[in-house]
């Protein structure tokens, strides 16, 4: 059994506070971090569990010694790196919400630190746990599919106006100085792209390296950052990465992968399906079951003694370096035009839509097309940021 401590006791910590206790013979949850400030159901949620209370980081990091192995950090982006430390510093291991930081300077310092105290950090994309995921990339890697030459995946996703009045972070690309690079590339839909990387590698427990990037982000909502992007990677190896998404969508849809290999394609659908179509004409479909956030935390639990965990900080580094070449790449974030939209309520909120949007991803995702290259009236072309040998954010002249 694992003793864990999380930080945070709302939103998305209090979805893990619930899974954490549904694993007793795996995991215990001594204590949480909780705001006092804040009306978090997870801090009533755990005081009726007996589960302890505190109401300042400090505080746990002093209760928790000697009775937590491990502190969950499913916190703000630009919280992570320093959050991180401070838990390490304290003598406990990490387990990082995605994505795991918002800059390769912070990456590379945070493994840096975590390697010169003995620690290791797992970082939690909950997909790249699943069982389905972990099965494709074992027969990439085998060479069932032959070699893998393009992957692109596609998502029309919701998030209402409500959504970026959550917090002080949401939508923005720096708060208090920290870079936050929010949005669907680093944050609600960061899995997609996780998965594009750690497919279009064929080694075992690795990412593939962008060696290219080239990105267009824009915004709908009245945010900083971007709520819909069109992004290409090349990989070191050569494979094409296209990644099309948007959180002004009209309809749900998505995610989905196509993973375009030489002897082989693989549809991968919604995080739970794939139907892999040999070049003989034989089909395979594979199908998930379960909460996703379980199936995680029992392969963290699992692999906690020994240290080989699925999904090591060390293994994220390309999709850092791919979230910032998208950030490098565009410049800037560009607002759509108010004629290109439309806003209705929708609750006890407001819904933003791109018009057209939904039919411009999908055309975008059949063609492997950035928006610019299929006549978008309110698209900005971007230029190709070469990423060897990357190692801060901004390089190029990104500006807010």
């Amino acid at each position: 059994m694992v003793k864990i401590a999380i930080i945070g006791a709302g939103g998305y910590a209090y979805h893990l506070i619930k899974r954490a206790v549904e694993l007793p013979e795996k995991l215990k949850l001594v204590a949480v971090y909780s705001n006092p400030a804040r009306d978090s159901a997870g801090r009533t949620f755990c005081m009726e569990k007996g589960i302890e209370v505190l109401p300042d980081i400090d505080g746990l990091l002093e209760y928790l010694s000697g009775k937590a192995d491990v502190i969950l950090v499913p916190t703000p982006i630009n919280t992570h790196a320093k959050l991180s430390k401070k838990c390490i510093e304290a003598g406990f291991a990490v387990w990082l919400e995605k994505p795991p930081v918002a800059t390769i300077q912070e990456h590379d310092e945070l493994q840096k630190f975590a390697e010169s105290k003995g620690k290791c950090i797992a970082v939690m994309f909950q997909n790249l746990y699943s069982d389905i995921v972990q099965t494709i990339k074992a027969d990439i890697s085998a060479g069932r599919f032959g070699q893998v030459k393009r992957i692109k995946s596609m998502a029309c996703w919701q998030r209402l106006d409500d959504y970026y009045g959550r917090s002080n972070w949401a939508g923005k690309i720096r708060v208090d100085g920290d870079w936050v690079l929010d949005g669907t590339v680093n944050n609600p839909l960061a899995h997609m792209l996780a998965n594009e990387l750690y497919f279009a590698s064929m080694q075992p427990g690795k990412m593939a390296e962008p060696a290219k990037v080239q990105a267009e982000l824009y915004r709908g909502h009245c945010i900083e950052s971007e709520d819909t992007s069109s992004v290409r990677i090349e990989t070191a190896d050569k494979v094409e990465i296209l990644f099309n998404a948007s959180l002004c969508s009209e309809s749900q849809t998505g995610p989905l992968t196509t993973i375009e290999c030489t002897k082989a394609t693989i549809e991968y659908s919604n995080f739970n399906e794939a139907l892999i179509t040999l070049e003989n004409g034989k089909t395979q479909r594979i199908t998930v079951n379960g909460d996703q956030r379980i199936n995680m935390l029992e392969k963290l639990a699992d692999s906690f003694e020994n240290k080989n965990y699925l999904v090591p900080l060390d293994m994220c580094r390309p999709f850092t370096i791919a979230v910032n070449g998208a950030f490098e790449s565009c410049g800037t974030v560009h607002a759509v035009e108010e004629k290109y939209l439309r806003k209705y309520d929708h609750g006890d909120s407001i819904k933003t839509v791109i018009k057209g949007i939904d039919h411009l991803l999908r055309t975008a995702h059949d063609n492997a097309k950035l928006f610019s290259e299929v006549s978008t009236p309110w698209s900005k072309s971007s230029k190709i940021i070469e990423m060897n040998g990357y190692k801060k954010f901004p390089s190029f002249g990104f500006r807010c």
